[in-house]
């Protein structure tokens, strides 16, 4: 997968509200800009889903899945 200008591909770790032992882990793309003011990016509310796995997975291993789709990513 490649990036077109003006894209950025996120990694999203979350722990769930409710077990901690339980996460969240994502990568999504989504067109963004970024503020000069505060040095931020902005990402865009629609985002496309590169890889996801819900809550309840050992997080580690979770991880590194993520980290092998975000290094598919060409740049």
């Amino acid at each position: 997968m490649k990036l077109r200008p003006g894209e950025a591909a996120v990694l999203i770790i979350r722990r769930s509200d409710t077990e901690p032992s339980s996460h969240f882990v994502a990568v999504r793309k989504s067109e963004s800009s970024f503020d000069i003011g505060s040095n931020d990016f902005l990402i865009h509310n629609a985002q496309e889903t590169l890889y996801e796995i819900p809550g309840g997975m050992e997080p580690y291993t979770a991880l590194e899945e993520a980290i092998s789709i975000m290094h598919s990513i060409e740049l």
